[in-house]
């Protein structure tokens, strides 16, 4: 008996140690390899940032060695100025220098390196510059001002014939911010080393620990980059590994069942879990291109609504012109409006709030909400007497209220009841909605369901975005994280009020205004008071329609298509009454383009072009925007409004 036992042990034990060896083993590979990829993966993309970056130094020094102050000798005043406009563009750099075929420094700018003039401190890349007549990256060396950099050398060619090399000097601390764009662990080091093997930058651990090093090249200079993995992450493996072999042989016979079982949940949810992440990456990337692409569409709409704006003006009393315009401006309006809802759903709608009266929209929104539920769920709106306007966002606010209106309806459709009740109210906000908020005065729209209801657990992630409890092909988990962040950008919030069995209250708290509501004002025809424009804008389709519309008004219009194009405008026309200018542009932003205007004492408002300015961390708060696409009245009466 005890022999069969033992058998009977032993046999049962042998094929999960196998297994679980087997298991441990592939797991332990895999992670090496997700680590091996890991490494590769920060090594190549690092690389790539200071190719880029090396490139982008080369191009500009190549650029000044062009320069016609070096065509007959050397024009000191003109180079200077025109050297220390490119150092204002490179603050990384720390000389601009000018040497003769001897290594002779003949000019530093802004001034001489280490006190004095002298020879070049690194000549084996001058030698080369002159040699092969291209640019050239030198080594990294202790510079006599005790500063560690490396020079992006140019010659300058005359008369077929190298006569001078132009070198930017650039300190190694200005590669270090390079080494921290990759998230890697802390354990881990990163080095870029120079061609003679001298670290130029280095993030990291620092220590005795083995590691074992991925190298990629930087072509554009003949350096690398170096990521480091501490061999210690791969004994840890397999030291777990070992450790769960252990334990697993010697409860396999007591736990088998309950393994199984174990086993079985985990794999259920890991499946979960990857296809969460795998729709989220989805998501992800089809919001980006979303973005893109309606940015692009944004930029082709606008002379189209200007062009038909301009010919229905000039068609005179044709019915049959006027009509074919009237239909191709209603397409372009609701491609216009497809558009700002593309821009909704990637997150790269730039807010324009703007006073809102919220019972009145609410009416105008009635019939589409009740369309959204369907026939069979009741959707009434309540809304108290005198309420202020609120300031927000009015596109945003009336796709929070329709996803708020859609999950109280699949709150109500769950478990398959067919009909139920939406009630929307607008009302003063109760107290304790405001905590936590700055003081002021707020309104409450507030969508009650009474469906499923939720319980704590699920009521605390939410708002957490991508979680989500309805099927997979039913929703993303977007709704309520999109509501939120709306919401918080409005300086408000969302509240959530829910139980099993008793509905939901999802509560948007908005601040007011004193501001009255807008309303639509087509009386002028003409503008108030003509004046010089500028208009920047590297789109000529978007600047000759601009252009034309202004013009057609009796605007006198100026046109660039770069920040340094609009510097040189606004300096040979000290006239000029209003800046209007896009964001993204050759040679800067838009924000740049206003600063750099209003440090040089110029006095003019600026007026902003816009598809979308997600990343305009440098625009002043207080220069009014105009999004893309845009109509002839738009246009005309925001330059009117800043004319005034």
């Amino acid at each position: 008996m005890r022999r069969s036992l033992i058998l009977m042990g032993l046999t049962g034990l042998l094929p999960i140690v196998v297994l679980g060896a087997a298991y441990g083993a592939v797991t332990l590979r895999e992670q090496r390899a997700a680590l091996d990829r890991q490494a590769a993966l920060a090594s190549r993309s690092t690389a790539r940032l200071v190719g880029r970056e090396i490139a982008a130094t080369l191009d500009a020094v190549k650029m000044i060695s062009r320069s016609p102050s070096l065509d007959s000798g050397i024009n000191r005043p003109i180079f200077t100025r025109l050297g220390l406009r490119l150092m204002e563009d490179h603050p990384d750099w720390a000389a601009l220098s000018i040497a003769d075929l001897d290594g002779n420094r003949v000019l530093d700018l802004p001034k001489p390196i280490g006190g004095a003039l002298g020879k070049v401190v690194e000549p084996g890349s001058l030698a080369a510059a002159i040699r092969t007549r291209q640019p050239q990256v030198g080594l990294v060396v202790p510079g006599p001002d005790r500063m560690t950099a490396f020079a992006v050398r140019a010659p300058v060619i005359q008369d077929g014939a190298p006569r001078y090399v132009v070198s930017a000097v650039v300190p190694v601390r200005a590669m270090q911010h390079l080494l921290y764009t990759e998230s890697v662990p802390a354990d881990w080091r990163l080095r870029l080393i120079d061609a003679r093997g001298t670290v130029v930058a280095q993030s990291g651990t620092v220590g005795d620990e083995e590691m074992a090093a991925i190298v990629t090249s930087v072509p554009e200079s003949g350096w690398r980059v170096e990521v480091a993995v501490p061999r210690g992450s791969f004994a840890a493996l397999t030291r777990q590994t070992r450790w769960v072999l252990v334990g697993g042989g010697v409860l396999a016979l007591a736990v088998f069942a309950a393994l199984a079982f174990a086993l079985a949940v985990e794999l259920r949810r890991y499946r979960q879990r990857q296809a969460a992440t795998v729709q989220a990456q989805r998501l992800e990337a089809l919001g980006r291109l979303t973005g893109g692409v309606a940015h692009d569409l944004n930029n082709l709409l606008t002379p189209i609504l200007g062009g038909l704006d301009l010919l229905r003006g000039r068609t005179g009393d044709d019915p049959k012109a006027q009509r074919y315009i009237d239909s191709a401006t209603h397409s372009a309006e609701r491609a216009r409006s497809l558009v700002a809802r593309l821009l909704a759903y990637a997150k790269r709608q730039a807010l324009t709030p703007e006073a809102i009266d919220v019972p009145t929209m609410l009416a105008d929104l009635h019939e589409l909400l009740q369309r959204s539920v369907g026939p069979t769920i009741g959707c009434t709106i309540h809304s108290a007497q005198d309420l202020p306007p609120v300031r927000a966002d009015r596109n945003q606010l009336e796709l929070a209220v329709l996803n708020l209106v859609i999950n109280a309806r699949d709150a109500i459709k769950t478990g398959g009841r067919l009909s139920g009740t939406i009630v929307i109210a607008a009302r003063p906000p109760r107290r304790e909605d405001l905590r936590g908020l700055a003081r002021g005065d707020y309104l409450a729209l507030a969508v009650h369901d009474d469906g499923c209801g939720m319980d704590a657990a699920t009521l605390r992630r939410a708002m957490e975005p991508f979680f989500t409890t309805k099927a997979g092909d039913r929703g993303t988990g977007l709704g309520l994280s999109m509501v939120h962040g709306f919401a918080e950008q409005s300086a408000g919030r969302l509240v959530l009020e829910s139980a099993p069995g008793q509905g939901t209250s999802a509560t948007l708290i908005l601040p007011v205004t004193d501001a009255p509501p807008a309303v639509a004002d087509d009386a002028r025809d003409r503008p108030t008071r003509t004046a010089e424009i500028l208009l920047v804008d590297d789109d000529p389709a978007v600047r000759e329609a601009a252009a034309e519309v202004l013009r057609a008004h009796g605007h006198q219009v100026a046109e660039a298509e770069s920040l340094s194009q609009g510097m040189a405008a606004l300096a040979d026309a000290p006239g000029t009454a209003l800046i209007i200018t896009d964001y993204m542009m050759p040679g800067g932003t838009g924000g740049e383009f206003i600063a750099r205007a209003r440090d040089a004492g110029m006095p003019q408002p600026f007026l902003l072009l816009t598809g979308y300015t997600d990343a305009a961390e440098d625009l002043p708060g207080d220069v009014p925007q105009l999004r893309k696409p845009f109509r002839e009245r738009e246009l005309l009466d925001a330059v009117d409004a800043l004319l005034g």
